[in-house]
C-alpha cells in the first residue's frame, strides 16, 4: 500500500472514531499522567481469538519508542495502567485503548479499526505516543559558558605551590597534548516495524441452493467449498450437486434429471460484501424410468457471483449469494419421440451457506 493511500486510509479511520471517546483520552490522559512519578505506566497488550498473526507487544513498544526519540515509556511497576486489546470483528480488526488510574478507575477509551492488523497496531502506537509524551523526563539544560572577568579588575593571585611565572626571554615550551573528548554517537531512532504479511487462512463452507437455467425446471441442490482466505481475497474450489427432478418430454414417458459440477471461485472481499468470478464445468445425468438407461450430458459456464457475508463469531460467518452464468456449452436432450429441451443461454442460482475459518 503506497504512502498517500495509507495516510488517506488512516485519516478516514480516525474520522470515524467516536469524537467523545477520542476527546476523553486525549484531554484526560496528559493531565492524569502528568501527576505520575517518573516510573511511567504499565502496558497490558492482549490479542483475542483470530488475531494470532497480529504484531506482538515488542512491536507495539518499538512503534511508541520510535515516536519518543527511542525511549520506551512503559515499565512493569508503573502506577498507571494502559490496556490495549486487539479483537477480530468479521473480516476486519478492532483495537481498544483504555486508560486506568492507580485506583483502577477508567479515565478514557479509544477505538481503532482496520482491515490489516499491522496497520491497526501502528495506529494504536501513534496514539499511545501522544498519550505517553508527558511521561518523558525533561532534557538537561545546556552547560553555561564561563564569562570573562570585568575590565579593570586585578588578576587573580596564584595559589600556593603554583609554578613561577615564565620569563619573557625563555624559549616557548611545546604545548601539552590534550586528550580528545570522546565523541558520542547520536542516538538512532528505532526503525518502525513493517506490518506482518497477510497470511492466508483455511475456509470451509457448505449450504443449500436453488438453481435454474440448466435443468428443465428449478432444481434444489447442495454446494460445498474449501480454499484459502486473505483479508481482501479468497480462492476456493467448489462442488455442487442438484437433486433429481422429473421431466416429461413425452406423454407417459418420464425421465429423472440430476446435475453435478465443479467450479473455481476467486473472490474479492470488502467489509461484508464480496464479488467472485466463476468457471464451472459439469454434467447432467438423465435416467429413463421405463428402461433405466442413463445418459450423461456435459455443460460448462462462465459468470460471476455477488453476495453478503455476515460474521457470526470470530471463526464463523453466514453467506447469501447469487450467481449468474453464461452457458458456453449448453446441454441438449432430444428423445426419439416427443419434444426435447435445451439449457437456457443464461443460468442463475441463489445459495445460503455457512463458512468456517481456521
Amino acid at each position: 500500500m503506497s504512502g498517500p493511500l495509507l495516510t488517506h486510509d488512516r485519516i478516514r479511520r480516525m474520522n470515524r472514531a467516536p469524537l467523545s471517546l477520542a476527546a476523553t483520552l486525549v484531554l484526560a490522559a496528559p493531565v492524569a499522567l502528568a501527576q505520575v512519578s517518573p516510573r511511567g505506566a504499565r502496558l497490558s497488550y492482549t490479542r483475542g481469538p483470530g488475531t494470532e498473526g497480529c504484531p506482538e507487544e515488542p512491536s507495539l513498544r518499538q512503534i511508541v519508542a520510535s515516536q519518543l526519540g527511542g525511549v520506551d515509556p512503559f515499565v512493569g511497576d508503573g502506577a498507571w495502567h494502559i490496556e490495549v486489546v486487539i479483537r477480530r470483528k468479521g473480516t476486519a480488526f478492532q483495537g481498544t485503548i483504555a486508560l486506568h488510574d492507580r485506583d483502577g478507575r477508567d479515565l478514557g477509551c479509544q477505538e481503532h479499526s482496520s482491515a490489516i492488523c499491522g496497520v491497526l497496531v501502528e495506529d494504536i502506537g501513534l496514539s499511545l505516543s501522544a498519550v505517553m509524551r508527558p511521561l518523558l523526563p525533561p532534557r538537561p539544560a545546556p552547560e553555561s559558558v564561563p564569562t570573562s572577568p570585568p575590565p579593570g579588575s586585578p588578576p587573580p593571585s596564584a595559589p600556593r605551590g603554583a609554578a613561577p611565572p615564565v620569563s619573557p626571554d625563555a624559549p616557548p615550551e611545546a604545548p601539552a597534548s590534550k586528550l580528545p573528548h570522546p565523541v558520542v554517537a547520536p542516538a538512532r531512532p528505532i526503525p518502525r516495524p513493517r506490518p506482518p504479511p497477510d497470511r492466508p487462512r483455511l475456509q470451509v463452507g457448505a449450504g443449500v441452493l436453488l438453481g435454474a437455467g440448466v435443468a428443465p425446471s428449478v432444481a434444489v441442490g447442495f454446494s460445498g467449498f474449501a480454499g484459502a482466505r486473505w483479508e481482501r481475497f479468497s480462492l476456493s474450489l467448489e462442488a455442487r450437486g442438484d437433486l433429481p427432478i422429473d421431466a416429461e418430454p413425452y406423454r407417459g414417458w418420464t425421465i429423472g434429471v440430476s446435475g453435478l459440477s465443479g467450479s473455481v471461485v476467486p473472490c474479492g472481499h470488502a467489509d461484508w460484501f464480496f464479488g467472485c468470478a466463476l468457471a464451472t464445468a459439469g454434467g447432467l445425468w438423465t435416467v429413463r424410468d421405463s428402461t433405466g438407461r442413463e445418459f450423461a450430458l456435459p455443460y460448462a459456464g462462465l459468470g460471476f457471483r455477488a453476495g453478503l457475508e455476515v460474521p457470526l463469531s470470530a471463526r464463523l460467518a453466514g453467506q447469501l449469494s447469487g450467481d449468474l452464468l453464461i452457458n458456453i456449452h449448453r446441454t441438449h436432450f432430444r428423445p426419439l419421440h416427443g419434444e426435447g429441451w435445451s439449457a437456457a443461454p443464461v443460468s442463475e442460482a441463489v445459495a445460503l451457506r455457512l463458512v468456517a475459518f481456521f
